[in-house]
């Protein structure tokens, strides 16, 4: 953890951040640099100087010279920066956040801990509409924390401190491409042209490492990293696989088949449900409500690496949302804007808001998928209904405000294709979810871990990508039937150098059996009395209707036969619980909670 407050007056040269010491730190007459963190494309920056030992801050701190706080955008790494000149002082986080966390009041003041602001002399009081936020969604607000007058910085900006007046900028702001360009190369020449890339960014991450650990789920993402890697690098390779016990789709298999091919030193756990005992440790370290799909997989891979770790780990995140998802969503949005068919699909909605149409047969699948058509822009769903929400919250008219829904631009499908990879697949799915998680979970381990597919000329690459390069179909009347082939160059450029279980299957896992973690009766009697006798049920939550969601839990999990989106929606909810019943006893009551 670091703190400080900004500060540019004459006390500039003498400013100091307390907590963990810097990677490196530089000073001169102009700027008071600190670095924390890596910068994987330091042969680029230093390319023509003749001292390639330049330190990271010196580095960062000359690029800040020429051009200020938007400089820092040419930095391709994870870091957080602390800088302070005559002028113009601040905090600056790494393109997707994947350094620490950064906390901040307005008067400067910052922290990498929300725990930081907990004292009482801070008069913070919780934002209760961020914690419904997080309950209904996984997350919190954004810019906004579990503390009124504490906001959170978010992946890619800066805070910057200039005329006596705090200000947010992102630093990345005119690095998304809303148009790509269109270009006459031949399929050939785009899919060379990204595996080079990929294989650059493959090998600044492992830099001179002499061990490499890397992440498999069976899929084209860590095996086109896994097939990179040992183009740049013939060295010893851990691989770590997590499975589920039961689970007729694992592909912990086909991880073994791969590492079979590419001669790795192979680790598997498999999830049986237990796991969730250590969710009071993770909220712990989070310091906030926090819950994705994949939380529990990502903990248990960083677990699995051990003491004896490599000095980096590869991870195949976010290579689906630098390409783009839900192209069938995009697709049947845009034919139903151009056909006017959109006020029936808000009417059908509408309809099908009631819990009535919420058991997990028929009707659920409708809303489940026109739900996800009408949000495109709003990130996945999965939660608490804002009627649910409603009834959950004691004061819901106080604590409870949804965010509006961004207009979507429908004046071309690549258009809005394009919208939805910023808005949902980059800006919520990457930098506040899978990132976040990853990185979280990679650090409470004291792991490092990088992402290949993340890296800045590979994104630059892929924003003059055109769109059916990115998601191959015949039309868009077939893409919206659901026949199309997402990251298309991708599979394209790697399939030739992958086991053909691999290409040949389709790929089914990915998403963990959520209602595993609560399949056992036992524990579920256990934690509903944990969260019914929660204080939180005194200032918070409705203590009845807690109860009722969790009675009816109770029911629903044995019913095996419902669909499986369904059992999954459900089991998130009640982990949304869970989660903020043990934030609020660690955080608010001041209870130490163990299961």
């Amino acid at each position: 953890m670091i703190h400080g407050k900004l500060t540019f007056a004459d006390d500039w040269r003498t400013a100091q951040v307390q907590g963990d010491t810097p990677e490196s730190f530089y000073q001169n007459d102009e700027v008071r640099m600190f670095f924390w963190g890596v910068v994987y494309n330091r042969d680029v920056l230093l390319a023509g100087d003749n001292d390639k030992r330049i330190s990271n801050a010196a580095l960062v701190a000359g690029l800040f010279k020429n051009g200020g706080v938007t400089a820092f955008a040419r930095l391709d790494g994870c870091f957080t920066i602390v800088y302070f000149s005559p002028r113009l002082c601040g905090v600056a986080r790494d393109a997707h956040g994947t350094h620490w966390p950064v906390y901040y009041q307005d008067d400067g003041t910052f922290s990498t801990s929300l725990h930081f602001f907990w004292p009482q002399d801070t008069g913070c009081v919780l934002d209760r509409c961020s914690l419904s936020a997080a309950l209904q969604r996984g997350l919190m607000l954004p810019r906004r924390s579990a503390l009124l007058g504490i906001s959170r910085l978010e992946a890619g900006y800066s805070l910057v401190l200039s005329g006596g007046k705090s200000v947010v900028r992102n630093v990345y702001e005119s690095d998304f491409s809303a148009q790509p360009c269109s270009s006459k190369d031949s399929l050939d020449a785009y899919a060379d042209e990204y595996g080079r890339l990929h294989e650059s960014a493959v090998r600044r991450r492992i830099g001179t490492a002499d061990r490499v650990g890397i992440l498999l789920s069976g899929g084209y993402d860590s095996g086109s990293n896994l097939a990179a890697l040992r183009k740049v690098y013939s060295g010893p390779v851990d691989s770590y696989s997590i499975g589920f016990k039961g689970d007729t789709w694992s592909e912990l298999p086909l991880t073994r088949i791969m590492s079979q091919e590419f001669g790795t030193n192979h680790h598997e756990y498999e999830i049986d449900g237990s796991e969730i005992r250590f969710l009071p440790d993770i909220v712990r370290f989070l310091g906030e409500p926090f819950v994705e799909g994949g939380l529990m997989v990502n903990y248990c891979a960083m677990r699995l690496v051990g003491k004896d770790k490599p000095p980096v780990i590869m991870g195949g995140d976010g290579s689906d949302q630098y390409f783009g998802t839900s192209g069938r969503e995009v697709a049947l949005y845009y034919l139903a804007s151009r056909m006017g068919g959109l006020p029936l699909l808000w009417t059908l909605y509408r309809c099908l808001k009631g819990e009535w149409a919420d058991k997990g047969g028929k009707l659920s699948r409708i809303r489940f998928h026109v739900d996800k058509i009408l949000h495109l822009l709003e990130g996945e769903r999965f939660g608490f209904t804002d009627a649910a929400m409603r009834r959950l919250l004691q004061r819901p008219d106080a604590d409870f405000s949804p965010l509006p829904a961004p207009i979507a631009d429908v004046s071309s499908f690549d258009a809005l294709y394009n919208q939805h990879t910023k808005l949902s697949d980059m800006d919520i799915v990457i930098d506040r979810v899978i990132l976040y998680k990853a990185s979280a979970m990679a650090r409470m381990f004291g792991n490092r871990l990088a992402y290949p597919f993340m890296d800045r000329s590979l994104y630059a690459f892929l924003q003059r990508l055109p769109v059916n390069l990115k998601c191959k179909s015949d039309s868009l009347w077939a893409m919206a039937r659901g026949h199309s082939v997402s990251k298309f160059l991708l599979k394209y450029h790697y399939k030739p150098m992958l086991p053909a279980a691999i290409t040949s299957r389709r790929k089914q896992g990915g998403f963990a059996p959520m209602p595993l973690f609560f399949a056992d009766g036992v524990w579920r009697a256990r934690l509903k009395d944990f969260m019914l006798s929660s204080s939180i049920m005194d200032d918070y939550l409705n203590r009845t209707s807690v109860r009722d969601f969790l009675d009816g839990y109770d029911v629903r999990s044995g019913k095996l036969d419902t669909w499986f989106w369904f059992r999954q929606n459900q089991a998130l909810q009640y982990f949304n619980l869970l989660t903020m019943t043990v934030w609020w006893e660690e955080f608010v009551a001041g209870r130490h909670v163990d299961f």
